[in-house]
């Protein structure tokens, strides 16, 4: 039996495995690093906005990774587009789902620190 932390680490290090050997990796890892902070201080509706206003890879894999974790947790179960998703909600889901993708972000960073090496290709 599994705590929630190692399953939203396992599927933090899965994420991060399958974009380790692309070409955006070092992209993906200076966004996954930016990531918690644009959450905490921006939100996370204006962060998702922000991100797929980018037209990036390593950004639209990014939304992907979270949009995967809210599946995962059995939280986003439609095929809403995400940003229309996070419009829906009523506040104190919104403020729910926030935390847990903050949470999910920051194991995004760490293990993407620990897996991808920094080229420096990063904004």
């Amino acid at each position: 039996m599994k705590s929630k932390v190692q399953e939203v680490a396992k599927l933090a290090y899965e994420c991060v495995m399958q974009v380790k050997d692309k070409d955006f990796a070092s992209k993906y890892l200076s966004y996954a690093r930016k990531l918690p902070s644009m959450i905490t201080h921006n939100g996370l509706l204006v962060t998702v906005a922000f991100a797929k206003a980018k037209k990036e890879q390593a950004w639209k894999t990014l939304l992907e990774h979270i949009e995967s974790f809210l599946r995962k947790e059995g939280i986003k179960k439609d095929k809403k587009d995400l940003i229309e998703f996070l419009s829906d909600c009523e506040v104190q889901e919104y403020r729910l789902i926030t935390k847990r993708v903050l949470g999910f972000s920051i194991w995004l960073k760490r293990i993407a620190e620990g897996e991808i090496k920094d080229e420096g290709k990063g904004d």
